[in-house]
């Protein structure tokens, strides 16, 4: 199935993609939840934020166990496709667990062939994760199901609407980061 999107929706379902899922979305919710609740409009805000959110950690979910990754495997994957290559040390600070969890997960990823561990340079202790072929193949199957979805979840908006979700989102976006890096 194609599906054809406009810059719109796209921008839309990236907004939206990115929101959920480049801050901590459901620690803001809650945090946020017991300082809002005297204005009804923004506790229903947070309740469908909420609510959305458990929507789209339920197909992810689904997503990902269909394509045999885990959430943090999928993390250093587009980690490394971003980033490039990564020691694993920097893989266990950015997700926030311990080396030996980070190799675990390494040693995953490069038995299913998504990555592989090289050294580079003279340090002969330092090992780089490089996303392999495969990985980048099964990142792009990944991201086009997500736009899918996304898609099909926003298709029948009105272009107003769509255009206002693309003002009001990376504005929230922007403030879950500055939230997020204060905790």
């Amino acid at each position: 199935m194609t599906i054809s999107i406009n810059n719109g929706s796209y921008y839309l379902i990236v907004s939206i993609y990115e929101l959920l899922y480049s801050t901590n979305i459901l620690g803001w919710v809650k945090n946020l939840n017991h300082t809002i609740t005297e204005v009804p409009e923004r506790t229903e805000l947070v309740n469908n934020f909420t609510k959305m959110t458990d929507d789209v950690m339920i197909w992810r979910h689904k997503i990902l166990r269909n394509e045999g990754l885990t959430r943090p495997g999928l993390f250093i994957m587009s980690f490394v496709s971003n980033k490039g290559p990564l020691k694993l040390t920097d893989c266990s600070t950015s997700l926030g667990v311990s080396k030996p969890t980070v190799t675990k997960i390494v040693d995953n990823l490069e038995k299913d062939g998504f990555v592989k561990r090289m050294r580079e340079g003279e340090d002969r202790r330092n090992y780089y994760v490089h996303l392999t072929e495969q990985g980048r193949e099964r990142l792009e199957t990944l991201n086009k199901q997500v736009e899918d979805v996304f898609y099909n979840a926003t298709k029948d908006l009105k272009i107003e609407d769509v255009k206002a979700l693309n003002t009001l989102i990376p504005v929230v976006r922007d403030k879950l980061r500055s939230i997020s890096k204060q905790n």
